[in-house]
């Protein structure tokens, strides 16, 4: 229960996302709603009805009541009947689920006994069981994508078996070997090294958490909206990108997206084992299920959120420069970083040799040299602190933008245009067709930012390179928020007085900060030489 409670805010921000995410699928189902009265019922349920028996001296009794498709009724009731029952029972559990998770942890006293803690794991492990098989069911209408879905499932559910059967092994052995020995005495090293593997297994799962809402979110309505009736062979509830020119674009969102969901869930049942946790904090499991996540991320926005080829290769060509970067950062790190470090040792001892041989006088110089190295980690233990709070932005950020990026403003084309103008293209974006210059802002802006925000969180990841990249993680995040105020202004409006009101606003409020900044940053240095003359120790 320990560690259940000390996950605590973890896993309720968790069921949290999860209640909401199904709650908004429950109320906005997949496959949309009825936008019209259309007649009930198919041709064996109109064959079966039972017909009233006519007197004979009456006139023949009228053909038998079909209950209408009214409108707001879901659309994969009449036309995807037994996914949807799945899917609604499932995304049902799952929500209930969520709650009864959220109730047993607010108090302590309902989990703290035995049988509260079981119903909390066992409401904890309906909740995810449930959320996969509610996206199995409502993400996809075909048998060739349920079944790479179960498999995807099913890998992790025998990988996952697998960790815990060999850690429970090798735990009982080297339980065995410890009764008889004394414990070693921890090393401060060791204690960092945990600190650290604790704080990672924390980023980990609050980004695994909002990966996994929002690709549930993004598989359950993709890209493009759905059919709104049954015509021309295409089927009312089935995606519009799937039935149309853009098959092969969908294919690859819907495969990213759900990839991206499944190392999610991963993630979070690899971190949520405490016989898997200290096991795989330090192995290449969840790592690889982290990049399994971003790239899935990434590909899933670049297959979603543009229809052109030149839209697409802007974006993989952005993808591809970041990725490049870092691994240019991780060289630097690796190689550069050690070198320079061993050089300026070497030169310090050099110059502290030859300034003479009195003790005092090396003293005060070795002195004077581990408080300037104590000052050049100044902005390193800002970032380690602050390291949190960046992630949380970033996350959001990315949310934001994938979400945007996928459903852009002004909607997309629900049919074909019949009035002549037959470039208007089912799934395509009506604002691309109607404000070209504000839907290539907004897009290259959301783009941006969604990238910046994907940099962010892979810096921040990595120990190294946060150490040697605080100058790139500082641009990103800069960038990133430039990007969003520029995606919002372009895409909120379509007048120019609204854009110029919103620019400016955004102008003014990024002014005042940098003013705040700026002053704050003046009155330090004016106070520091103050400080210094009370408190000499701090020379």
């Amino acid at each position: 229960i320990e560690f259940l409670w000390k996950w605590r805010k973890y896993l309720l921000l968790l069921a949290t996302l999860v209640a909401s995410v199904t709650y908004g699928a429950g109320l906005n189902p997949p496959g949309g709603v009825w936008s019209q009265d259309q007649e009930g019922g198919t041709s064996n349920a109109r064959g079966a009805a039972v017909q009233p028996r006519a007197p004979p001296l009456l006139p023949p009794a009228p053909a038998p009541a079909v209950y209408p498709n009214r409108v707001g009724d879901p659309v994969l009731v009449s036309t995807y009947m037994r996914r949807y029952t799945a899917f609604f029972y499932c995304n049902a559990a799952a929500f209930v689920a969520s709650l009864v998770t959220i109730m047993f942890l607010l108090d302590r006293r309902i989990s703290g006994n035995r049988v509260g803690l079981t119903v909390l794991r066992s409401a904890m492990l309906l909740d995810l069981l449930a959320l996969m098989a509610a996206f199995a069911a409502g993400s996809c209408r075909d048998v060739v994508a349920s079944i790479y879905i179960s498999a995807l499932f099913a890998v992790v559910f025998v990988y996952v078996a697998l960790h815990v059967g060999v850690a429970s092994a090798s735990s009982g052995s080297s339980l065995l070997l410890l009764l008889g020995r004394k414990a070693p005495d921890s090393c401060p090293w060791d204690a960092e090294e945990n600190k650290y593997i604790r704080e990672r297994r924390k980023f980990l799962f609050l980004l695994a958490t909002f990966a996994t809402s929002l690709t549930y979110a993004a598989g359950l309505a993709p890209p493009g909206g759905f059919w709104t009736k049954t015509v021309a062979g295409h089927r009312a509830g089935a995606p519009l990108l799937h039935d149309g020119r853009y098959k092969i674009r969908y294919h690859a969102f819907f495969y990213a997206n759900a990839t991206s969901f499944v190392a999610s869930l991963a993630i979070i049942m690899l971190l949520m084992s405490r016989t898997l946790r200290d096991r795989l904090a330090r192995s290449y499991a969840l790592l690889v299920c982290v990049l399994v996540e971003l790239l899935g991320l990434m590909a899933a926005y670049a297959a979603g959120s543009c229809r052109w080829p030149t839209t697409t290769v802007y974006v993989f060509s952005l993808v591809g420069a970041v990725l490049l970067y870092i691994v240019l950062q991780m060289a630097i790190a690796v190689f550069a970083m050690d070198m320079f470090k061993k050089w300026r040792e070497a030169i310090c001892n050099i110059v502290t040799t030859c300034a003479g041989k009195s003790g005092p006088k090396q003293e005060i110089v070795k002195q004077k040299r581990d408080k300037k190295i104590d000052l050049d980690n100044g902005p390193e233990d800002k970032v380690e602190a602050s390291r949190s709070l960046v992630l949380l932005l970033a996350t959001l950020a990315a949310t934001v933008t994938y979400q945007a990026g996928l459903s852009p403003p002004g909607g997309v084309w629900p049919e074909d245009d019949d009035q002549g103008r037959t470039h208007h293209i089912p799934g395509n974006p009506v604002l691309h067709d109607m404000h070209s210059k504000r839907y290539k802002a907004f897009y290259h802006c959301n783009t941006a930012a969604f990238v910046a925000s994907v940099v962010v969180i892979i810096i921040v990841q990595s120990r190294q390179l946060s150490a040697v990249g605080r100058a790139a993680l500082k641009t990103a995040m800069i960038l990133d928020l430039f990007s969003l105020m520029g995606a919002y202004v372009a895409g909120s409006c379509r007048e120019k007085v609204t854009t110029i009101y919103v620019a400016a606003l955004a102008v003014a409020v990024f002014v005042y900060s940098i003013a705040k900044v700026v002053a704050f940053t003046a009155q330090g240095r004016q106070t520091m030489p103050i400080e210094c003359v009370k408190n000499p120790a701090r020379l």
